[in-house]
């Protein structure tokens, strides 16, 4: 009787042949491993891929134009390129800055030129400011907090909120400056500011202590503006905004529109340590939780002990399932359970061997187990329905009395 070349490795014939057929540089084995390298690797490959969907999302979505507010360069509603494009038509020369460094060199070209200064984050130091102001001949402020103020314009103060209420927002000049009284009458909320020049005085505010959104030194030589709206191309048109802004912007011949942003924090001195601002008694509590962990992490090792690997299937013997469960109602203290388990099963041993249906009940049962045992029901019935162990010893007992039950009504 003749055996296939295939069949004595104990490979079928059929995949023998399919082995040999077809693409020869290809065999199946090859042709499988790129689905089983894909399976094994499918977490990190799903993350390289999603990393590469999110740059590549980011770079497309990347757009070169300005958002930054009131930026010259930005045509958005918050921003004021239309007030720099309308200056740069009356002739003036409109040079934006975001670099410290580069405003100051603006400065330092142009002498005598107006400063359009915006640091709504407070990124520049006192010290920054004051260099910064030193270098310029016109200094306007847009909405200054505290410190700018103290350091820029020390005569001006701030002076609280205008109302919320939108009808409330169109104030009159009240005053004898020229720029004022050219706009007339400005439509802006924002801040309000009290100086030796104040105009468009808030509601309610009148007088020689009057508060309001426009104020400068008597020179002139710093201007606060007390609302971003005047600039803003959303509210440049709104009444006499533009007159203002542009007056105020297009006094000289160049201005230096610097917006200064997180480059221009100055560095500090030495590094700062982060565990120096910790109380000291975090290092020897740190010191003391990893000493526990550590003493933790060897008592339970020790505890449980090594893994053991042992090969599968493995045949467990009916006497060491029982031995185990048995262990485990004792360590429990699970009397109730283990003795519901010794009474379900004497139940089914009994009407097995005394013939009753499955469809008999306990009383049935209890009946049989009492005419073959030769005993009463109504001590049988205690026995097998009534009886409830409370304690391990009593358990013992009454499973020797079950045993015997069973010795007896099994004998005839």
């Amino acid at each position: 009787m003749s055996v296939a070349a295939g069949e004595k490795e104990g490979v079928p014939e059929s995949e023998s042949r399919n082995a040999v057929s077809g693409d020869g540089l290809h065999p199946p084995a090859a042709r499988g491993r790129i689905p089983g390298w894909l399976r094994r690797h499918r977490v990190p490959f799903l993350l390289v891929l999603l990393l590469c969907a999110v740059v590549l999302a980011s770079v497309w979505g990347r757009t070169d134009q300005d958002t930054s507010a009131l930026s010259p360069a930005n045509p958005a509603p918050d921003g004021a390129m239309a007030a720099a494009e309308i200056l740069a038509g009356q002739g003036v020369d409109v040079q934006h800055y975001e670099q410290l460094a580069q405003a100051q060199a603006a400065l330092a070209d142009n002498p005598g030129a107006t400063l359009l200064f915006l640091d709504p984050s407070g990124f520049l130091s006192s010290e920054q400011r004051e260099d910064l102001a030193d270098d310029a001949g016109r200094v306007v402020l847009v909405e200054p907090s505290f410190e700018q103020l103290a350091d820029l314009a020390p005569q001006i103060l701030s002076a609280g909120l205008l109302p919320q209420d939108p009808a409330l927002h169109r104030l009159d000049a009240d005053c004898t400056n020229d720029d004022a009284e050219a706009a007339g009458t400005i439509e802006a909320g924002g801040k309000t500011y009290r100086g030796p020049v104040t105009c468009f005085p808030a509601p309610g505010s009148q007088g020689a202590g009057a508060a309001g959104s426009y104020a400068a030194t008597k020179g002139g030589s710093t201007v606060v503006l007390g609302s971003a709206d005047l600039l803003a191309n959303e509210t440049l048109d709104l009444k006499g905004n533009a007159a203002l802004a542009l007056r105020t912007l297009g006094a000289d011949e160049t201005l230096v529109w610097y917006q200064a942003g997180p480059f221009d924090v100055p560095p500090s001195e030495a590094p700062v340590d982060p565990f120096s601002f910790l109380p000291p008694w975090v290092n020897p509590l740190l010191f003391w939780f990893l000493l526990v962990a550590v003493l933790a992490a060897f008592w339970r090792g020790r505890r449980l002990g090594p893994l053991v690997e042992e090969p599968l299937p493995v045949i467990v013997h009916a006497a060491e399932t029982a031995e185990g469960r048995a262990r485990l109602y004792q360590d429990s203290k699970a009397v109730g359970h283990a003795a519901a388990t010794l009474r379900a099963s004497a139940m089914t041993r009994l009407a097995a061997h005394l013939r009753l249906g499955p469809g008999a009940t306990a009383g049935d049962v209890t009946r049989a187990a009492a005419g073959a045992s030769g005993r009463s029901y109504p001590a049988t019935d205690y026995l097998l329905n009534q009886r409830l162990p409370g304690t391990g010893a009593e358990l013992v007992h009454w499973a020797q009395d079950l045993k015997d039950l069973e010795e007896e009504a099994t004998s005839s």
